[in-house]
């Protein structure tokens, strides 16, 4: 980019983007009607050049003096919003198109960055965009989607009943509360994730209905951390949408969102635009503009040396010069330095002094206020009568201190953080206090009295505590997180009264977990020491989600044993019991396992707690191996109303052990069902983070065991992009990365798992904690497809360690006894039998046809012969009733190939065909290669009809 002075050689100075033969007073004559008339408001809620000043929410766009020296800055803009607008117009597919642009304006403090805003907003206007426009404030950066609510409010809030929901669609209880159109609803907290792909879809309906949309944000440095969260990622995937988002930032002003913009401006589609003061030749120039050309060049050389070339201060120091009618000459260059001070800093404090205490006492209640400074609300607050301030407020706006607008505000962010500064500290937190109480009498919620309240003294008021902990929950609701924290950490400093700490320190734990587990443990242990309650539970929790999940079991135990009511000790035993299926290293997972058993003898599953304690009961029963009529019976009595995956006092845990039980009991299309279902009511409550992953991963292992390689592979995907969206600590990544090897594996895709593998570091150090499936397990099964037979015989013999350890015996669960088996058999084919006939022993225990159908496939191929064939043709009998299509369609191609090499082509054909068959259906390409390259060698079928390069065998 140009540096803003202009370009030697360039002639004449003249208004950026103006022609040669511009009019004298630098109007464009590619836009004439842009400045005639002065002032003029434009709609941009429908993205047409619309007159509307008598529409109460349009904001004007205030006449000025032409831009200098922005000539290039000015041809960017035309040449973005052009193209971009052509591109959309055409609808252009074409590959590499990148429809959407991001522009970043930097400047120092006045050097007129929302000018050139404003005048890209015009140019939007003219081509027919809509245009949304937010301004982030330096007193407002506390209020949660403050900037969303800005750039979004007007435009759905002016839209019918209809028109609204086709743009929100099901996200409407998902978005609404965030953009302010509705309370947040009780028991209703989407995640930042959900927020941001509610924000996402109502883009897309957006550009799809109304075309190019120009998104500008000023002052970002002051946006809030969510709405500025959003904005950075919705500029990653701008290529997706036909959107102009156009950013200003101060340089030098660092603030909570220097992170976010950082990472915005580092983004590889950014263009940034720094923006300079004016040169000595441009404040010369706008002098003579403003003074008329009787201004001697001692006078403009002195502007210059005053303002330093800012053109916001220039600009106010000259209308002061005009309405102190000073003549612009030599003799007076004298007070110029003096004027402009009085413009900003401790010199605009003494100017306004001398505009007597009620102008002082408006001007703060304004700076307190910020966007709730209606004239009513200002003489409230400034305990002056309504007319007089009207008459104060003409009187700044004159002084060009305040904005010509029905709702007060300064010109300038500089004008308004040097009347804020030079309030004292203790007044100032008193009227921020009172602005609170003034906003909640004014019928606003809470979250507008927090604003308010987080820059107020520690006082010891109840209230105030009150206050807090509601805007904390309705943070919570609208999916700001990290703004209920904020709340939370105030409150407790109030401090609240003893009754209410407990309660305080406990609200504080459960919001802090989002962030900072372990911080949210030491709350939550304060919280338990002063009122144990059901505090115990969400400390269980908290400290199982940090690892340190013996703690969480032996702290419920204890406290379950101490319980004296009944239905207490038999939640808090529920909780137990949860947590150490999760507990990898328990010692005592069997006696665990009979005490849960002796539990739930009596339970029927009358109420939530009881069916929860039977679920669990069925998954420790399946994972132990009991025999499956049992544990279906536990499961089928667990199925009922109350498990739901969104219960922030239950977690997801129970529903989704339940239908895992399921699955391992080839029960799929139970499970797939109940993922299914889990899937949609997280959507529904915008859970788009680890919960969501999970549940789309858990589906995919449902999936992956029926034999839908196809859509398990989707599902994975789908969950492995929503993991990634979280932070790199977060273990969800684990559990698609696992089902994704496998299904890759499956389809003869083996390099390609070992390159994803590979590039994600799925291996050492694995989770400490359970995951489905077992990775080190699923590592093995890739190096054995790599046909690195001892690296995976001893992954499964790591795994088969540390499973047999803590009790699971269960091959439904992991195989990894016939997986070892597989690797052992070309070196030790004893040691494989007998590893492959203790896999069989235990699946005919358990009784899941799947688990008997490998493990008898396995067995029957290392044991040979006719006694082996027989057992191939057993598990052919146990697999031709099951869905586990790809297990049944692999042992029917290795069936075939058997009959082949024992008793010749004709008995091969039919169960080679039928391989054939079920290994497309399910989408196993490497399996139908084999077995259209064994029946295409039998003259069964022409060359032309098997594959290309990369088939691959049966596994």
């Amino acid at each position: 980019m140009a540096e803003a002075n202009g370009s030697p050689g360039s002639g004449a100075l003249r208004p950026a983007g103006a022609a040669a033969d511009a009019a004298s007073d630098g109007r464009s004559s590619s836009a004439p009607a842009r400045r005639e008339g002065g002032a003029r408001r434009i709609d941009v809620r429908r993205g047409a050049a619309v007159e509307v000043s008598g529409w109460d929410g349009s904001e004007p766009l205030l006449a000025q003096a032409p831009l200098l020296e922005r000539d290039d800055e000015m041809a960017v803009l035309e040449r973005v919003i052009g193209k971009l607008c052509e591109q959309a117009r055409a609808e252009s597919g074409a590959p590499g198109a990148r429809p959407g642009e991001l522009l970043v304006v930097e400047s120092e403090a006045g050097c007129g960055k929302t000018t050139l805003l404003d005048e890209a907003r015009r140019i939007a206007v003219e081509h027919h965009c809509t245009v949304l426009h937010a301004k982030g404030a330096e007193r407002e950066q506390t209020r949660s989607f403050s900037v969303v609510k800005q750039l979004f409010f007007n435009l759905l809030a002016g839209c019918t009943g209809d028109e609204r929901a086709a743009m929100l669609g099901d996200w409407h209880d998902i978005i609404a509360p965030a953009l302010g159109l509705c309370p947040a609803t009780a028991g209703f907290a989407p995640d930042p994730l959900g927020i941001r792909d509610a924000l996402d879809w109502l883009m897309t309906g957006l550009t799809r209905h109304r075309g190019p949309v120009a998104l500008v944000v000023d002052d970002a440095h002051w946006a809030d951390a969510e709405s500025l969260a959003w904005i950075t990622s919705f500029a990653g995937r701008l290529d997706q949408w036909p959107v102009l988002l156009l950013v200003s930032r101060r340089t030098g002003e660092v603030t909570d969102v220097e992170p976010l913009l950082r990472e915005l401006c580092a983004l590889d589609r950014t263009r940034r635009i720094s923006l300079d003061t004016l040169s000595r030749a441009a404040v010369s120039y706008i002098v003579g503009e403003a003074l008329g050309s009787g201004a001697d060049t001692a006078f403009r050389e002195r502007c210059f040396e005053v303002t330093s070339g800012s053109p916001f201060v220039l600009w106010a120091m000259l209308r002061e010069v005009r309405r102190l009618r000073i003549a612009p000459v030599a003799a007076n260059t004298g007070r110029l330095g003096a004027i402009a001070a009085d413009q900003i800093g401790e010199q605009l404090a003494a100017r306004l002094e001398r505009m007597g205490e009620a102008t002082i006492a408006v001007a703060r209640a304004v700076a307190v206020l910020g966007s709730d400074a209606t004239t009513v609300r200002v003489a409230s607050l400034a305990e002056i009568d309504m007319d007089k301030v009207g008459l104060i407020a003409d009187r700044l706006r004159a002084a060009a201190i305040l904005v010509d607008l029905d709702v007060l505000n300064f010109v300038h962010p500089l004008i308004a953080g040097a009347v804020y500064q030079w309030i004292p500290k203790s007044a100032r937190s008193a009227l921020h206090a009172r602005a609170a109480r003034l906003l909640v009498a004014d019928g606003r919620d809470a979250r507008s009295a927090a604003l308010h309240l987080l820059a107020t003294e520690p006082c010891g008021d109840p209230w105030v505590v009150e206050q807090l902990r509601e805007a904390a929950a309705q943070d919570k609701r609208a999916g700001a997180p990290d703004s209920a924290l904020r709340c939370l950490q105030r409150a407790l400093i109030e401090p609240p009264r003893p009754a209410d700490r407990a309660a305080v320190r406990y609200e504080l734990g459960r919001a802090t977990f989002v962030t900072s587990p372990q911080e949210a443990i030491n709350h939550l242990r304060v919280a338990l020491a002063d009122d144990a309650g059901d505090r115990v539970l969400h400390l269980s929790r908290a400290l199982g989600y940090t690892d340190c999940i013996q703690e969480a079991v032996e702290l419920l135990d204890t406290e379950a044993q101490a319980a004296n009511a009944s239905a207490t000790r038999l939640r808090l035993q529920a909780e137990h019991f949860l947590w150490a299926v999760f507990w990898v290293d328990d010692p005592d997972y069997h006696a665990r396992a009979r005490r849960l058993k002796n539990l739930v003898v009596r339970l029927e599953g009358s109420n939530r707690t009881e069916r929860c304690l039977l679920a669990l009961r069925a998954w420790y029963g399946m994972v132990r191996g009991d025999p499956m009529v049992q544990v279906l019976a536990s499961a089928d009595q667990a199925w009922g109303p109350g498990l739901n995956w969104t219960d922030e006092d239950w977690g997801f845990e129970i529903p989704s052990l339940l239908a895992l039980t399921y699955m391992y009991c080839d029960r799929n299309d139970r499970a797939e069902e109940l993922f299914t279902e889990g899937i949609t009511e997280l959507k529904a409550h915008g859970w788009r983070g680890t919960h969501l992953s999970y549940a789309h991963s858990m589906r995919s292992l449902v999936r992956y065991r029926q034999g839908k390689l196809v859509q398990a592979e989707e599902d994975c995907q789908i969950g492995l992009r929503l993991a990634l969206r979280l932070p790199p600590t977060a273990p969800a990544r684990w559990y698609p990365l696992g089902t994704l090897i496998q299904v890759l594996v499956a389809r003869g895709r083996v390099g390609e798992a070992a390159r994803i593998a590979d590039e994600h570091a799925f291996g050492e150090p694995f989770p400490s904690a359970v995951v489905f499936p077992d990775p080190q397990a699923v590592r093995g099964e890739l190096r054995l497809a790599l046909g690195l037979a001892d690296e995976a015989a001893a992954d499964f013999l790591e795994t088969g360690a540390k499973l047999e350890g803590r009790g699971v015996a269960n091959p439904a669960w992991c195989g990894w006894r016939v997986n070892l088996a597989k690797a052992l058999a070309g070196r030790d084919p004893e040691a494989a039998y007998e590893q492959a006939g203790e896999a069989l022993r235990r699946a005919y225990r358990f009784g899941a046809p799947s688990a008997m159908g490998q493990a008898l496939r396995v067995t029957g191929r290392l044991e040979g012969g006719q006694k082996g064939l027989a057992k191939v043709e057993d598990a052919l009998m146990w697999l031709e009733h099951s869905d586990a299509r790809y297990e049944y369609a692999l042992t029917l191609v290795e069936y075939g190939m058997v009959l082949r090499r024992e008793y010749g082509d004709r008995d091969a054909v039919d169960p080679l065909f039928e391989g054939l068959t079920v290994a497309v259906e399910c989408g196993a390409n490497a399996l139908a290669d084999a077995a259209r390259a064994e029946l295409a060698d039998m003259g069964e079928l022409p060359p032309t009809a098997m594959l290309g390069p990369g088939s691959g065998g049966a596994r």
